[in-house]
């Protein structure tokens, strides 16, 4: 498989015009090679900021340089050592397409090179072998910097350990799988670490929008309570608003505590419809026990003393008495009153109605299970956000995102959602995409076949499972 390989390089390099290096006079063994590599690796690597990271290309050149000093000027490499350092290059550069440019996994990759150069010098199989120890050490490390995660997403303390494993890597392998091996055990425990901290954190998300969503749905059941009662009848405008804001809080509360089946509930729509007869009757004798009743539930949902009483007042007669604070002074106290479950939900402007397209994806959508994930276009650039759907209500179509540290990520409304599909500015992930490492070998061996004017061919050079 390794000569495969090596014949689609030289085919690659035939396409692009970069003829093969000419065989040197003293060609190097792979032990003295892993040597050398091994001088480099011991030394700390330093980038100043704005400089370029290390390549492939130049690794493979130091280890050239450093190897004429003790073998002499007319040393260097093998031709299979030379199209192993290319065919690392390569894989190295697909690996960094799906890594955040700014991610502290690329420093860590760059770390890995000289350990990962020495394995696979040693064991052609490198590049078949799918669960090389040292491939799944790669894709560990490359996966916790994958381009689609936000800065939001990045756990410090995981990145930490994860870089603390890597330094052991890089100063403790001469050799041994063993190493890549404890290590990528080491980061796997981390990850697993952090999927029970996200499982927390998505619960706790899961809850506090079930509880949004049913404050939310308790003050529109409100707001409808109060339009059925009112009808065409038309109190005086302040009592309106008071109906609208202090009454709507009481009557929401009821229905968050005791549903909208419970004898609570009609008790308060009866007195709502008692409210509504006595404020538009002129002529209905005053009723001592509605005044009473409004002000014990309204002292329920935190109105105090003097307030609490001058509202129900107000919604147990027809007329303006002068006691207790002025309409004004009542007005300002309203208005500077946090209202019940007013940062619960952010009111949402009426949409246009959907076109077809819209619709489609909307009945699509109501159909998704939780746990799907989403690709979310976050810039004119094209980048994008992955988020899971991690729980949303088929009756008001709220739902919720989360990243994959199971912390909130946004909300929309499943027709809001449905829009952005329509504008392909977000999207589902379906395809199983498999590991970011497999990902880049798989582009890797299509850049190989597609420049050296080979058929892409899925069974061919795929890497073993063993």
């Amino acid at each position: 498989m390794f000569s495969a390989l090596r014949q689609l390089l030289a085919l690659h390099r035939q396409a692009v015009q970069a003829p093969a290096p000419a065989p040197p006079a003293v060609r190097l063994p792979d032990e003295a090679v892993s040597k050398t590599l091994g001088m480099l690796q011991n030394v700390p690597q330093s980038r100043t900021p704005g400089r370029r990271r290390r390549t492939l290309d130049d690794l493979r050149r130091a280890v050239v340089e450093l190897a004429r000093r003790t073998h002499g000027d007319n040393a260097g490499l093998t031709p299979d050592q030379q199209d192993t350092f290319d065919l690392l290059g390569l894989l190295y550069g697909e690996i960094g397409r799906e890594v955040h440019p700014d991610a502290p996994a690329q420093d860590m990759l760059e770390r890995l090179q000289v350990p990962v150069a020495r394995a696979a010098l040693q064991d052609r199989s490198f590049f078949v072998r799918e669960r090389h120890p040292a491939r799944d050490l790669l894709n560990l490390v490359a996966e916790s910097g994958a381009s689609w995660l936000g800065e939001e997403e990045t756990d410090p303390q995981l990145v930490s350990q994860i870089g603390q494993t890597v330094d052991r890597v890089a100063e403790e392998y001469d050799g041994d799988e063993a190493v890549f091996e404890r290590a990528r055990q080491e980061i796997e425990d981390h990850y697993r670490a952090q999927a029970r901290k996200a499982e927390v954190s998505e619960r706790r998300q899961i809850e506090a929008a079930r509880g949004r969503d049913r404050l939310e749905s308790a003050k529109l059941r409100a707001a409808e309570a109060i339009a059925a009662r009112l009808e065409d009848r038309k109190p005086p405008q302040f009592v309106q608003a008071l109906l609208h804001q202090a009454w709507a809080d009481v009557l929401t509360l009821t229905a968050l505590r005791h549903g909208e089946d419970s004898a609570e509930w009609k008790a308060r729509e009866e007195a709502t419809a008692r409210i509504v007869a006595a404020t538009c009757d002129p002529d209905a004798p005053p009723d001592p026990s509605l005044a009473t009743l409004v002000e014990n539930a309204l002292r329920q949902v935190g109105y105090h003393g003097d307030e609490a009483a001058a509202i129900a007042r107000r919604l147990s007669r027809a007329d303006d008495d002068a006691e207790g604070p002025s309409r004004t002074e009542l007005t300002a106290r309203l208005k500077a009153r946090a209202r019940l479950g007013e940062s619960a939900q952010p009111e949402r402007k009426p949409l246009p109605p959907r076109n077809a397209v819209e619709q489609a994806w909307y009945e699509r959508l109501r159909t998704l299970p939780f746990g799907t994930w989403f690709e979310f276009v976050v810039n004119q650039q094209g980048e994008v956000r992955r988020k899971r759907l991690s729980w949303y209500n088929p009756t008001t179509g709220n739902a919720l995102f989360v990243n994959a540290r199971g912390q909130k990520a946004g909300e929309h409304s499943l027709d809001t959602l449905a829009r952005l599909m329509a504008l392909q500015q977000a999207r589902i992930v379906t395809e199983d995409k498999g590991r970011l490492i497999d990902r880049a070998w798989q582009a890797t061996l299509r850049a190989l076949r597609g420049l050296a004017g080979r058929p892409n061919k899925p069974e061919d050079l795929e890497p073993e499972a063993s």
